[in-house]
């Protein structure tokens, strides 16, 4: 994540905000969850985060650099879920677990 600044602007209102939450809710329903991303369970984890094999690959690499526990790599295909459907992909890319990956706490 970016450092921010007490000047620093949105570059989103409020009202566009609400749109993207509305458009993502309709995708998820649409792709047939009765669950939020965050409460997916581990089988409807396999079943709606669909990796790209890019992204599979640097999740598996991440997996080794990082010494993930299940949990964590459960974690990261959900907030990649949310964030490829921010962007209105229907599968999981490379920049969506990359950018999964850069919001880990560490330490």
């Amino acid at each position: 994540m970016q450092q921010v600044s007490p000047n620093d602007k949105s570059s989103i209102t409020s009202k566009e905000m609400h749109s993207q939450v509305i458009e993502v809710h309709k995708r998820v329903k649409l792709r047939g969850q009765k669950n939020f991303n965050a409460k997916l369970s581990d089988a409807e984890i396999d079943k709606f985060c669909t990796l790209s094999g890019e992204a599979k690959d640097i999740l598996d690499m991440a997996v080794h650099k990082f010494a993930l526990s299940f949990r964590s790599i459960k974690k990261i295909q959900k907030v990649s879920r949310t964030i490829a459907d921010i962007e209105g992909s229907g599968i999981i890319e490379k920049r969506h677990i990359l950018e999964a990956i850069s919001y880990r706490r560490r330490g």
